[in-house]
């Protein structure tokens, strides 16, 4: 039994030894939070489907998660440094945050979307149908009543 309890911990520290020492020589830090969808009339509620872009790393390399039905989110094994969280749904907007990520840190983070105000009016464009000008009928008494005014003036 003593063997067979042996040969556990030396296959459970061969599997895990490795990643171990991969984090030490590595560490991450994780970012988790959650989406809040506030509408005009104060009201909020989760931010189910809400895409939350991480950009990290002087390169800004951009990972990109979706809020569960809770709202929640997270990124695991987020380089240290400088990273910008930005969360995006139709219809709300968010300024992005950035945050400061230490070695084997767990940062956890709200996100609060307000409602984007709508325009109000109507757009309309088109073209207008060209149409040929109608020719006026010209009329015989202007035309005699003209000359006859220049024969008047002639004699």
């Amino acid at each position: 039994m003593r063997s067979l309890l042996n040969v556990s911990v030396a296959t459970v520290l061969t599997v895990f030894g490795p990643a171990r020492a991969m984090a030490g020589v590595n560490p991450g830090a994780t970012i988790a939070g959650a989406v809040t969808l506030m509408a005009a009339d104060g009201s909020t509620w989760a931010g189910d489907g809400a895409r939350v872009a991480l950009a990290c790393g002087a390169d800004r390399t951009t990972r990109t998660e979706v809020a569960d039905d809770r709202g929640a989110f997270r990124f695991l094994n987020v380089p240290i440094g400088s990273c910008s969280i930005d969360a995006d749904m139709q219809g709300f907007f968010a300024q992005p945050v950035t945050v400061v990520i230490a070695a084997e840190q767990v940062v956890g983070i709200e996100l609060h979307l307000d409602v984007v105000p709508q325009r109000i009016g109507v757009n309309v464009g088109g073209t207008t149908p060209f149409h040929e000008p109608k020719m006026l009928p010209r009329f015989r008494a202007l035309d005699t009543g003209s000359r006859r005014s220049a024969k008047r003036c002639k004699r």
